[in-house]
């Protein structure tokens, strides 16, 4: 299926949205180069992926090294 840039941008910033609330509920505070980065990603598949890492990591530091791979 072919999507539009647009509905691209739409859908993760959705996701990044959920992620960023996820974060924010287990750690307090998300801090400003990990909710950069995550803002900078479009890619669903990759999105999807740290939105379930995001459920289960330990910390922060385990969820910034599998955002920057």
């Amino acid at each position: 299926m072919f999507e539009s840039p647009l509905l691209q941008k739409m859908i993760a910033e959705n996701t990044h949205k959920h992620i960023l609330d996820l974060l924010k509920d287990r750690f307090g505070t998300v801090p400003r180069d990990i909710t950069k980065h995550l803002r900078e990603l479009l890619e669903e598949k990759k999105l999807r992926q740290l939105h379930l890492l995001a459920a289960k990591c330990p910390d922060l530091a385990s969820f910034r090294e599998a955002l920057l791979s």
